[in-house]
C-alpha cells in the first residue's frame, strides 16, 4: 500500500499499474494478486485510506465563528490535497469510479457542515450552496495543482515564460515585479475563497 501510494504520486493514479508496482517494489508481478486480486481491488483499498486520512485531517468542529471555521476548513482541504496528492486523485478525479461507498461517507459528512451552518442562520439550502460554491473552487484548485505537478515533473527543460515587452508591456511589468503567471498561486486561492465568504455573509445578514 505505501509502496503503491509512493508511485500514485509520482505517476498518478491512472498510470498505476500492477506491473509498474511490482517493478518499484523489485518483486514478482504475481506475488502481488496474493495481496490484491486486481487494480480495482488495489485502488479500493486505497480509496478506504484516502478517505480515513480525510476524516482525520479535515474535521469541521464549528467551534467558532461560522466563516472562519470554512476559511480553515478549505484553506487545509488545499493544503491536504497538496501534500497529499494521491488523495486528489482517489477523492476528487475519481470519486465517480467507486459507487456508492465514498458518497455515503461525503454525504454523512456534510449533512453535519449544514447542520452547523443552519444554526449560524442559513437556510438549508443556503447553506447547502455556501458549502458547495467553496468546494468547487478549493476542489478545482487542487486539480489544476495535481495536473501542473505532474506537467511539470514531465517537463525535463520547462520552457521560460514567453512574454514579449513590447507586445505585452502589462505583463511583462508584473513578471519584473515578482507576480507569477500560473493560475495555481496561493493569493490567487485566497482571493477566491475570501470573495466567496464574503457572498455568503451578505446573502446572510440580507436574509436572502
Amino acid at each position: 500500500m505505501n509502496a503503491a501510494f509512493a508511485l500514485a504520486a509520482e505517476v498518478s493514479v491512472d498510470k498505476l499499474s500492477m506491473p509498474a508496482l511490482a517493478k518499484q517494489m523489485d518483486v514478482g508481478v504475481t506475488s502481488l494478486y496474493w495481496y490484491f486480486r486486481s487494480k480495482d481491488q488495489l485502488l479500493e483499498a486505497m480509496r478506504d485510506r484516502a478517505l480515513e486520512q480525510y476524516e482525520i485531517a479535515l474535521p469541521f468542529t464549528g467551534t467558532g465563528a461560522w466563516h472562519e471555521d470554512l476559511r480553515s476548513h478549505f484553506l487545509q482541504m488545499r493544503a491536504l490535497f497538496r501534500d497529499n496528492p494521491v488523495l486528489c486523485d482517489l477523492l476528487i478525479m475519481h470519486t465517480a469510479d467507486y459507487g456508492a461507498h465514498p458518497s455515503h461517507v461525503a454525504y454523512q459528512r456534510l449533512e453535519a457542515i449544514i447542520e452547523i451552518l443552519v444554526q449560524a442562520g442559513f437556510t438549508p439550502g443556503g447553506a447547502l450552496e455556501t458549502y458547495f460554491s467553496l468546494s468547487v473552487h478549493s476542489r478545482g484548485f487542487a486539480m489544476l495543482e495535481r495536473r501542473d505537478g505532474l506537467d511539470a515533473a514531465a517537463r525535463e527543460n520547462p520552457a521560460a515564460t514567453p512574454i514579449d515587452s513590447a507586445a505585452m508591456p502589462n505583463l511583462a511589468k508584473l513578471v519584473e515585479h515578482g507576480y507569477g503567471l500560473s493560475l495555481v498561486q496561493d493569493r490567487v486561492f485566497e482571493m477566491g475563497l475570501d470573495a466567496l465568504i464574503e457572498k455568503a455573509k451578505r446573502s446572510l445578514e440580507s436574509g436572502s
